[in-house]
């Protein structure tokens, strides 16, 4: 049931992906972005609501976690193709870094504010604090006027998509980066999917405690964002990727082993500094070769990637772990991971690469 929940957030991404790039590109990206947070805000709040009269059942948390997912997957590319629009391709990887270290200094603060709310006052006051996070972001969207951009026909079916897709196979660089996106997000959904089992049944810790756990990982994220400037990841990718996956391998195996909480926090940085720092230098060598009109379509290619790891990474950790528990399951996915950077850096390698002609 743990892994479900990964799976039923990743499942929607895989499902519309490419008609959410489609839509990132043929329609007004600002206004996208609003309505989809509205959408999200609205079924965050519907789920606080349920909580609170206690008719929350397994069904109804798994529809509703889909439901915010399909919200957010059709933002998600609008949002990635926005990036490059507001900053330019010469600032692209910083302002990459600075996404994701707003993202994971978020992640490294709420998962405790969670747990603090959770105690205090039952999971559905964090739904709620949930749904009104979005007003933020809608308001911010609507002061932005961005300059003028002419969008074109809004064709939203198989031609437009297939005009995506063609784009990306054709160019080795794209091709590379999104295959080592996918295996590194299907094994790194291993962790995910069994760390509330670990906290709860290992190591036994409160809510608050999990959101210590989790904000073990969103620091070692913001830490791998500061540094990878120092080691130069835009000029050597194929190094930084795999470094990175060791790290992560070397922290998700001694969470494995792990069985007090002054271990597994450590061990979780480890582990959240090794999945930013391969994936933010993945994403980056990859957009940077995205031209404005495939972009919104590229970046949902790139979401895709991610989703299909996750979703079929999550449902199969699951199973492996229920079948040899969740330890072996852990050290399995840690040598896994290494093996799948070293034959991706071999079969698949990502080099630097140029900004793309508008």
């Amino acid at each position: 049931m743990s892994s479900l929940v990964q799976a039923s957030w990743a499942i929607p991404g895989f499902i519309l992906a490419l008609h959410a790039g489609a839509i990132a590109d043929r329609f007004d990206r600002r206004r996208v972005i609003i309505a989809t947070q509205l959408a999200a805000l609205a079924i965050a709040g519907a789920l606080g609501v349920i909580e609170l009269l206690d008719q929350m059942s397994p069904t109804m948390l798994l529809i509703g976690t889909f439901l915010e997912s399909v919200a957010l997957t059709i933002a998600a590319p609008a949002f990635m193709a926005f990036t490059p629009e507001l900053v330019g391709l010469k600032n692209l990887a910083e302002a990459i870094g600075l996404d994701a270290i707003s993202r994971n200094a978020a992640q490294a603060i709420a998962p405790g504010l969670a747990g603090l709310l959770i105690a205090a006052a039952g999971p559905g006051t964090v739904f709620l604090f949930n749904a009104v996070s979005f007003i933020g972001v809608v308001a911010v969207a609507r002061a932005y006027c961005p300059p003028g951009r002419q969008t074109g026909q809004r064709d939203l079916g198989p031609d437009a998509i297939r005009a995506g897709l063609r784009y990306v196979t054709a160019r080795v660089g794209l091709r590379h980066a999104a295959l080592q996106i996918a295996g590194l997000s299907a094994v790194g959904a291993a962790l995910a999917a069994v760390l509330p089992l670990v906290a709860r049944g290992r190591l036994h810790v409160s809510p608050a405690g999990f959101g210590l756990l989790a904000a073990g990982l969103g620091v070692g994220s913001v830490f791998a964002v500061w540094g990878l400037p120092r080691i130069r990841s835009a000029s050597f990718p194929a190094r930084a990727v795999l470094g990175s996956a060791v790290t992560w391998s070397a922290g998700t195996a001694l969470f494995a082993v792990s069985s007090q909480m002054w271990v597994a926090v450590p061990a979780l940085f480890l582990s959240g500094a090794g999945a930013m720092g391969a994936l933010s230098t993945l994403f980056t060598n990859y957009t940077v070769q995205l031209p404005n009109w495939v972009r919104g379509r590229g970046s949902a290619i790139a979401m895709l990637m991610v989703w299909l790891g996750v979703s079929a990474g999550a449902i199969a950790w699951g199973a492996i772990a229920s079948a040899v528990g969740l330890r072996s399951a852990l050290l399995m996915a840690a040598g896994t991971n290494v093996v799948v950077a070293a034959v991706a850096n071999r079969l698949l390698p990502v080099k630097a690469a140029s900004p793309a002609d508008e």
